[in-house]
């Protein structure tokens, strides 16, 4: 039954009762017109409340489905501002060009939005791919490296010709190459203010596979990353900035004690073994997310 015929019934039933107290003719013993119509149109006004009710829980229900559970996955694509520091030393370089990729979904711890407007939740990525570029700063990957151990920052020399002692030939400096893929998870906390407008503040454990090229070799390395962030979202658009942190160790890497000679001395020293390195990894990410 529609409310338009409800409200059409509880209409006539109101006239009748009017018209059936004026006269309050017995239908049984005790039992007058007046008061069956009065029973009538109580029972058609709890109809109504019952349907407004339930009318507008499934407005809620829609509601809550459209901004929570429709847009609780995310896809995120970063350009990142990295800086690699060997902890050991005064070297750090920055990347020219970085970029991220994040897939996962944020997992709401109840159902209903405090106040209306808050849900708590438990964000997981099921990867993050986070790559970055460094230009040469130093010319450590090529220079000039004479047999006496001087650095001219453009050639370098080969040790291991004999005939070419004193002599150095051009080597064109290299670039370094980093990348991590991990799974993060982490807590979140979401407001929506008003309409499909959305603001969210999260915090992440990333652990990490972690790889870094250089001077032709390739080191690989286990890594915990840090972010903390937060994004605007409106519908499927989201705009974020992450802050991102951590620590690796690479094995058979080069030795990168040398980089203080070269700041202090402008002379490097290639003998020796390479040991482990490790590193400090900071970050920011700018993203553009897809939340669906």
């Amino acid at each position: 039954m529609t409310l338009k015929k409800i409200f059409t019934l509880a209409a006539v039933a109101m006239a009748f009762g009017t018209a059936g107290a004026q006269q309050i003719p017995e239908v049984a013993p005790g039992v007058h017109t007046g008061d069956s119509l009065t029973m009538l149109v109580d029972s058609l006004q709890r109809e109504l409340k019952a349907l407004k009710s339930s009318s507008e829980e499934l407005e809620e229900d829609v509601r809550n489905r459209e901004i929570w559970n429709d847009r609780a996955k995310y896809f995120n694509i970063s350009y990142v501002n990295q800086s690699l520091t060997q902890k050991d030393v005064n070297g750090t370089w920055r990347s020219d060009f970085g970029v991220a990729l994040t897939n996962g979904r944020t997992y709401y711890l109840h159902k209903k939005p405090l106040l209306g407007m808050i849900k708590f939740g438990i964000d997981w990525s099921y990867f993050d791919i986070n790559f970055a570029k460094y230009e040469d700063k130093w010319g450590f990957f090529g220079g000039d490296y004479y047999d006496d151990g001087s650095y001219d920052g453009s050639n370098y020399y080969d040790p291991d010709d004999p005939s070419g002692e004193g002599d150095y030939y051009e080597d064109e400096t290299e670039d370094m190459y980093q990348a991590e893929i991990g799974m993060s998870v982490g807590p979140s906390v979401t407001i929506n203010p008003i309409d499909h407008l959305k603001a969210n503040l999260y915090f992440r454990v990333t652990p990490s596979f972690s790889m870094l090229y250089a001077a032709e070799e390739f080191s690989t390395s286990y890594g915990t990353f840090f972010s903390f962030g937060g994004a605007i979202s409106y519908r499927v658009i989201s705009l974020g900035i992450e802050g991102r942190w951590g620590n690796v160790k690479y094995d058979s890497m080069f030795d990168l004690g040398a980089l203080e000679d070269i700041e202090d001395t402008g002379d490097i020293d290639l003998s020796g073994d390479k040991p482990s390195t490790k590193w400090k990894v900071g970050s920011m990410r700018f993203y553009v997310s897809l939340r669906f």
